[in-house]
């Protein structure tokens, strides 16, 4: 090649150079310079004092159908509508003119037997008679008892009466009516204590245990509260809701609360630690729930979290934060992953809790 040629292309390769050089170091500045302007704020943990609220159910604590186990027709009723009665209580008599009579002659043939009973016995003592005479009259005895103890068991049988204590329902029969088994008399239902069932969303579930204290209350009774405690969780949760059920009992001592009623439930958790943000660093994609983390270098950084409870603003964040984390609070949709931002000066002043 010429002399003179490459003298020539020197200048112009130098001059390549120096302007990828230069723009290189520009553009270099360029990304290096922060982009927005944003407001960050100092993760904190504090206590949080966490109610729950659900609506529910209310259910007797013991409710049944009073029904007849035999076929055979009334001849008293012992009750009124919606009578309180206790444990115990005969309801309801059906016909036993003919088990009485029956009852009446066993008790004779017992009184007997046992009479008979008694003279063989000193004989024996005496050795008069045989042991198997003994044995054989004993054996009389026994006899007599049971057939007493069957026909008193028909009696009963027949003698309808509350199987504990509770209010009674309205009556569906009268005297004379002839009752088949399974025939509903009336109902009745112990209130005393209501029982109240409501669903939980499965998130809370290791919030919620046994014991746990509830209130309940009802638009049917308003300014009345209603405590008590959690009774039971389901062990199953719901592929469709996504929740299990629980159930609490409740005192219902002056009798107002009713099964079937609509009532609203809280339960009061005890104060716990938790990390909570403001509502505006949290960025939802689908179900996901992201942040901007801005580390050392005032570089944002995405990182996926775990919500909680939400309350007054502030978000609970369950997993993927900690108290030393800066998260952006304002300006987080101008952003991306790894851009570098500018810190407004007023961030300082500004906590995850307001």
């Amino acid at each position: 090649m010429n002399t003179k040629k490459v003298w020539a292309v020197v200048p112009v390769i130098l001059l390549i150079f120096v302007y990828k050089l230069f723009n290189g170091s520009s553009a270099s500045k360029i990304r290096m310079k922060p982009q927005f302007s944003v407001r960050v704020s100092q993760v904190t943990e504090s206590k949080i004092h966490t109610v729950l609220e659900f609506i529910g159910t209310a259910v007797s604590n013991e409710s049944v159908d009073i029904t007849s186990s035999v076929t055979q027709k009334v001849t008293e009723i012992n009750f009124s509508d919606c009578d309180f009665v206790k444990k115990g209580t005969v309801l309801v008599q059906q016909n036993i003119d003919k088990q009485l009579a029956v009852k009446k002659q066993a008790e004779i043939n017992l009184k007997e037997q046992e009479r008979e009973l008694a003279r063989i016995s000193t004989l024996k003592k005496r050795n008069v008679i045989a042991s198997k005479e003994f044995d054989l009259q004993t054996t009389r005895v026994q006899d007599a008892q049971a057939k007493l103890a069957e026909v008193e068991e028909e009696i009963k049988e027949r003698t309808i009466v509350a199987p504990f204590d509770g209010m009674l329902g309205l009556r569906k029969i009268s005297v004379g009516a002839l009752l088949t088994p399974g025939t509903v008399v009336t109902t009745i239902d112990d209130i005393k204590k209501i029982k109240v069932d409501f669903s939980v969303p499965e998130k809370y579930l290791s919030l919620i245990a046994n014991g746990c204290k509830i209130e309940a209350t009802s638009i049917a009774l308003p300014g009345k509260k209603f405590h008590g405690t959690v009774q039971a969780i389901s062990p199953r949760i719901s592929a469709t809701s996504r929740s299990m059920s629980v159930r609490g009992i409740i005192d219902n001592d002056d009798y107002l609360l009713r099964s079937g009623m609509m009532l609203n439930v809280t339960i009061e958790m005890q104060d716990r630690n938790a990390i909570q943000v403001q509502e505006s660093a949290i960025l939802n994609v689908g179900e996901k729930h992201y942040v901007y983390v801005v580390d050392s270098e005032n570089k944002a950084k995405q990182r996926e979290i775990e919500i909680g409870e939400r309350r007054d603003h502030l978000v609970e964040v369950t997993k993927g934060l900690t108290s030393s984390d800066k998260v952006i609070i304002d300006g987080v949709v101008k952003i991306s992953d790894g851009d570098i931002v500018k810190v407004s000066e007023d961030s300082e002043n500004t906590d995850g809790i307001e």
